[in-house]
C-alpha cells in the first residue's frame, strides 16, 4: 500500500499515528546491517571482550539518547527530518542545503549497499554477472522503498526475525567451535585501541540513522513510543549484534563478516539472510532520500523521486563508479551530527518546543553548522574525543551564542 502523499510534507494527524511497532521495525531495518556486524568484528581487533562490551554499552546509550531527543521532535510535530530542518535553517536553507546533503548521502549509501548485496549474491553463485545482479537487486530494493512507510514495515516484519536468528545461530556456533567461552574471555588483542576510539566507532556507525529518525518516529503516538523504539532498536539489538560479531570474530583473520560466516561453515542460507540485511538497510536509505528530494521538489510525487534517485544510485553501483565517491559520502556523513546540534537548540531552547519555520536562509544556523562540521573533522583528524558528539556540542553552543549575541536581529534573508 502506497504511503499517502499528503503526509510527506504535512504533519501526521494524531488519528493516523500507529504507535511504536511499525516505526521500531523500520528503525531495526536500518540498524541490523552488515556494517553493524563489521563494527563488532572491528572492535574486537583492538579490545578485550570486557572492554568491547563496555564500549558498546556506552556508545549505544549515546546513540539511543540522540535518537530519542531527535525523534521526540518528529513525534511531537508529526513531520520528517527535512521539514524540521526548515525551523532552524530557514525554508531555503533547510531545503537546498540540509535536504540536499541528506538526500545525496542517503542515495549514495543506497548505491554502496546495493553493491554489497550484489557481492553477497556472487558468494552464492560465483559465475553470475555482478553488474546485472546489482541492477536487479537494486531495482527490487528501490521499488519496495518507493511504496513507503507501511510497505517497508511489512518487509521488515518478514526480514528482521531471520536476521536475529542468524546472529544467535552464528554466535552459538562460534562459541562451540572455539572451545567455549574461555578462549574468548582470555583473548587479548595484539594492537589495542583506546575505549574512546571504540566509542567513536560505535557512535559514528548509525549517527545518521539517529538524526533522520523523525522520518519514522513521526508516526508514533508520543515520547513513550520513541523511548521504546530507541531502547529496543539501539540499546538492546544493536548492542547485541556488535558483541555477538566480536565473539564470532575472535578466531577469524578478517573483520569482513561474510568471511567470518564462511569460516564458521555457514552455507548459502547465511548469505541469503545477509542479502536481506543489506535490503532492509537500503529501504531506509532510499525512503529517507526520497523524503529529502520531496522537500526540494514538492510538486513531484515522492514515489517517482525515490525511483529516479534510486536508479542513479543503482547505475553508479552497477558500474562501480560509486566507490570513487566513498570518501565524499563519508565526509557528508560527518556533517550530519552538527545538524542535530543546531536543530535541538532551535527547537528545545529558542522556540520552547515549538516548530517555527523561518523564511529564507538562516545564516546563524548555517555558520553554527559549519563550526560543528569543522569540530567533527578536527576531532577525527586529531583523535580527540568522540567526533559526532563534539560536533553536536560545538554546533549547538555556537548557534546558541550567535542567537544570543545578535539577539534574533539577524535571522534570515
Amino acid at each position: 500500500m502506497e504511503e499517502r502523499e499528503d503526509l510527506i510534507l504535512q504533519p501526521v494527524p494524531l488519528s493516523e499515528r500507529i504507535g511504536w511497532k511499525a516505526p521500531l521495525f523500520n528503525v531495526l531495518g536500518t540498524n541490523i546491517a552488515i556494517s553493524a556486524l563489521m563494527v563488532g568484528s572491528t572492535l574486537i581487533t583492538g579490545l578485550t571482550l570486557k572492554d568491547l562490551i563496555w564500549v558498546s554499552i556506552v556508545g549505544n546509550l549515546i546513540l539511543m539518547a540522540i535518537l530519542i531527543i531527535q525523534g521526540n521532535i518528529g513525534s511531537r510535530e508529526g513531520v520528517n527530518t527535512y521539514v524540521i530542518a526548515k525551523g532552524a535553517f530557514g525554508e531555503i536553507g533547510g531545503t537546498w542545503i540540509i535536504s540536499l546533503i541528506l538526500g545525496i548521502t542517503s542515495f549514495g549509501w543506497f548505491g554502496i549497499q546495493a553493491g554489497v548485496a550484489g557481492l553477497s549474491i556472487k558468494q552464492i553463485f560465483p559465475n553470475i554477472n555482478l553488474t546485472l545482479t546489482v541492477i536487479i537487486i537494486g531495482i527490487l530494493m528501490v521499488v519496495v522503498a518507493a511504496y513507503g512507510f507501511n510497505t517497508m514495515a511489512l518487509f521488515n516484519y518478514i526480514a528482521i526475525p531471520p536476521l536475529i536468528v542468524l546472529i544467535v545461530w552464528a554466535l552459538i556456533k562460534a562459541i562451540d567451535q572455539g572451545g567455549g567461552m574461555s578462549p574468548v574471555l582470555d583473548y587479548t588483542p595484539e594492537n589495542p585501541m583506546t575505549m574512546i576510539k571504540g566509542i567513536d566507532i560505535v557512535v559514528g556507525l548509525i549517527i545518521v540513522g539517529a538524526v533522520i529518525s523523525p522520518d519514522y518516529l513521526r508516526y508514533t503516538r508520543g515520547m513513550k513510543d520513541v523511548v521504546i523504539v530507541g531502547f529496543i532498536a539501539v540499546a538492546l539489538v544493536t548492542f547485541f549484534q556488535q558483541v555477538a560479531a566480536g565473539i564470532m570474530s575472535v578466531n577469524a583473520l578478517t573483520t569482513d563478516i561474510t568471511e567470518v560466516l564462511k569460516s564458521l561453515g555457514f552455507n548459502w542460507v547465511a548469505f541469503v539472510v545477509l542479502i536481506l540485511a543489506a535490503w532492509s538497510t537500503n529501504l531506509a536509505n532510499a525512503y529517507s532520500g526520497g523524503l529529502a528530494l520531496k522537500n526540494i521538489f514538492p510538486n513531484v510525487k515522492r514515489i517517482y523521486l525515490t525511483l529516479i534517485a534510486g536508479s542513479v544510485g543503482i547505475i553508479l553501483a552497477a558500474f562501480n563508479i560509486i566507490n570513487a565517491f566513498q570518501g565524499f559520502l563519508s565526509f557528508l556523513s560527518m556533517t550530519v551530527s552538527a545538524i542535530a546540534g543546531v536543530i535541538w537548540v532551535e527547537y528545545y531552547i529558542i522556540q520552547k518546543k515549538k516548530l517555527v519555520i523561518r523564511k529564507g536562509i538562516h545564516w546563524l544556523a548555517i555558520f553554527a553548522w559549519i563550526g560543528g562540521v569543522v569540530a567533527a573533522y578536527l576531532s577525527s583528524k586529531w583523535g580527540f574525543g568522540i567526533a559526532p558528539i563534539n560536533s553536536i556540542i560545538v554546533a549547538g553552543l555556537l548557534y546558541l551564542a550567535l542567537e544570543k549575541a545578535f539577539d534574533n536581529k539577524v535571522l534570515s534573508n
